[in-house]
């Protein structure tokens, strides 16, 4: 009975199911067609009986050849299948390389051997078989991602299956070429300003004056026309251009010579002229592309001047040129006219914040101060945020000194004493129409402020003296006063000053103090960036009272801080030009002591920069980096994601040690040098 039952033992055509049900139904219809044929006449039914035989065995018959057909046919297909995969993997534009447990070559395909020529490959490792091969593969052996390498000349697209030991390779270099051609071919825009037009032409005859124009206008032309550049003159100081992204690349690749040529050339003629350019990429919209540039262009001004911004939406700033000490633009008018802006954004506001950078210096303070006296003659309640808890000796002195004097009963923001708070007090006396101005930086990253800042994002005035970074505010100032050939933001708030009534507000001796010790310790005791406009804020302030004893009694320091400092210039290791220190890593040194050490390797003979590096109480490790002006400090602490001045720059690294620290820097210095 099992074995009649068995379902392997019927007919072929009873294991396809659907077949059987088929067979199944023909013999029960013709069974019963049988019986009622026997019912009605039994000559009939035996008729009927041979008739259904003969369909029977007839229908038995076809659905057997039916079903072998099919048989026939899925075999068929199954070959066909098997042959074409084994077809695709031998003929498909695949390279495939199979490897063993050992890592070597079991089988590639036909595809594959084709860039071997006909050596014989199986049994070799992949270092055996091509070194270069071997690196890229290793380098994305365990990417589960399909990435780009170049082999014999050719751009490939690998992928490794490390399960498997499974390596697909396909040459790509057709779509590589398509891909990069469509890259060249992006467009770019460019704005160029002559920097300092008005102030070399003031005093030129008007065929002196159009021969520079014509020389400038000339040599952009030809530098332009050289690197397949279109560029329009649009007025006497600004050019506008347009180009390929090929035609950027090859400008990148020259730094933008142009500019040191321009600089040079006029300077033999005693009108030594520098231009900025802003240059935006990598947008379809044209529009976007202009205001990007112009964007940009402000960036480089703001900077100082004598360079070029180079930036897309998607990537960092690049910067060109800003070797040299920007010259002196600003004029007695420029500065009149900040003076009544600020005025009238300080009478539209209700009350005004004041803050400085974090660990803030003497000019940072004594900027803050001035700006809080500007704020009385408006009769405008003002605070100076500061805190405490992270000044240095200097700062506490002379906080001290201030709070010597008993404070009057006056309204709120309208006495010193009781105007310097710290941002958690501040934060409770923001008002609907509170303004914020920002002394002495322009970076939201270094502010102390942050709380304040991120509140007050649209009411912000900045005033500063340090080059323009990348990484700003993020958000536009009401006011942006920044002026890089400034000694100091002491020097610029003090011509603020000037140009505001202080007959029932006037300054007082400790305000001036202040001052002048922040343009004493910007310059180094006026000797680093000082014009005669540094000496014109000094003296208007030891007209008003400035104590320079004040000040050294300030700038006392305690002994051990005195060791360190000597310490740390003992390390000093020169060589070309550059002296550098790094710091123990388990010793801990404080801002001010590693920036004083940076100011005194300045006075060695042969030093043109310094860099003191040195572990921080944060962990973090700090740079502090100065220069005599005849090397550009700031461009390399850029490159360490730092900033600050062409002559006093810093940086803070986490994450790494001072000797490490060191490494990066020495990285930096190389990569400038070759600009």
């Amino acid at each position: 009975m099992k074995k009649l039952l068995d379902f392997k033992s019927l007919p072929i055509f009873f294991q396809n199911s659907k077949l059987g049900m088929v067979a199944l139904l023909l013999f029960a219809v013709s069974g019963l067609s049988v019986i009622f044929a026997l019912l009605i006449n039994w000559i009939f039914g035996l008729i009927w009986i041979i008739v259904v035989i003969i369909g029977l065995v007839y229908s038995v018959q076809a659905l057997k050849e039916v079903n072998e057909d099919v048989q026939e046919y899925l075999s068929g297909l199954g070959y066909r299948i098997s042959r074409s995969e084994q077809e695709a993997l031998i003929r498909m534009p695949i390279g495939i390389i199979l490897l063993n447990e050992s890592e070597k070559i079991d089988w590639i395909n036909p595809y594959m051997q084709a860039y071997l020529n006909k050596r014989d490959v199986l049994g070799l490792t992949l270092d055996e078989l091509d070194t270069q091969l071997a690196s890229s593969i290793k380098n994305y052996s365990d990417a589960r991602e399909t990435n780009t390498i170049t082999w014999q000349n050719k751009q490939f697209s690998l992928y490794v299956q490390q399960n498997l030991r499974v390596i697909y390779m396909m040459d790509i270099s057709e779509y590589a070429a398509i891909s990069q051609e469509y890259d060249e071919h992006q467009l770019f825009s460019g704005l160029i300003s002559v920097d300092n037009y008005e102030e070399v032409t003031d005093g030129m005859s008007e065929s002196e004056t159009s021969t520079l124009r014509t020389y400038v206008t000339g040599a952009l032309s030809e530098w332009a026309t050289t690197h397949h550049i279109y560029l329009r003159r649009l007025n006497t100081i600004h050019y506008v251009m347009f180009g390929y992204q090929k035609a950027l690349q090859e400008a990148e690749k020259d730094k933008f010579s142009i500019l040191k040529s321009i600089r040079e050339a006029t300077a033999q003629q005693n009108s030594p002229v520098t231009l900025s350019m802003g240059i935006a990429y990598g947008e379809q919209d044209i529009i976007a592309l202009a205001k990007m540039a112009q964007t940009h262009l402000d960036l480089a001004l703001g900077r100082g001047g004598d360079q070029v911004v180079v930036k897309s939406s998607q990537e960092a700033a690049r910067f060109y040129g800003g070797a040299t000490n920007p010259m002196e633009k600003r004029t007695r008018v420029r500065a009149r006219m900040i003076s009544q802006t600020v005025a009238e954004l300080m009478e539209q506001s209700d009350n005004i914040m004041i803050a400085g950078h974090k660990t803030p210096d003497l000019d940072a303070i004594g900027a803050g101060l001035g700006i809080w006296r500007m704020a009385q003659t408006k009769n405008k309640p003002a605070f100076l945020v500061v805190d405490e808890k992270s000044v240095y000796s200097d700062i506490t002195l002379l906080l001290q000194e201030i709070r010597k004097n008993p404070p009057d009963i006056v309204a709120p923001g309208a006495n010193i004493n009781d105007s310097i708070v710290d941002e958690a007090r501040a934060l409770k006396l923001v008002r609907n129409n509170t303004l914020l101005i920002l002394v002495d930086h322009a970076r939201a990253s270094i502010t102390s402020v942050p709380q304040l800042l991120e509140r007050l994002a649209n009411r912000v005035v900045v005033i500063d003296h340090h080059r323009l970074a990348e990484q700003g505010l993020s958000e536009k100032p009401l006011l942006s006063y920044v002026e890089p050939y400034a000694s100091s933001t002491s020097e610029l708030v003090v011509e603020l000053l000037q140009y505001q009534d202080q007959s029932h507000a006037p300054i007082t001796k400790l305000e001036a103090t202040a001052m002048l010790g922040g343009i004493q310790i910007d310059t180094k005791n006026f000797t680093l960036r000082t014009g005669s406009r540094t000496f014109d804020a000094a003296s208007y302030l030891r007209a008003n009272g400035a104590d320079s004893n004040l000040i050294q009694s300030f700038m006392k320091e305690k002994f051990t801080d005195f060791k360190s400092r000597t310490h740390l210039t003992n390390l000093a290791i020169v060589k070309d030009g550059n002296a550098i220190v790094t710091g123990e890593d388990g010793a801990v040194y404080s801002g001010l002591i590693t920036a004083q050490a940076a100011d005194e390797l300045l006075q060695i003979s042969g030093v043109e920069a310094s860099y003191v590096i040195t572990k921080r109480n944060d962990g973090r490790v700090g740079i502090s980096a100065r220069s005599t002006g005849q090397r550009n400090v700031q461009r390399v602490m850029e490159a360490l994601d730092g900033g600050g001045h062409l002559s006093n720059a810093a940086t803070q690294i986490s994450d790494v040690t001072t000797d490490e620290a060191t490494e990066k820097l020495h990285t930096a210095l190389a990569e400038a040098a070759e600009e």
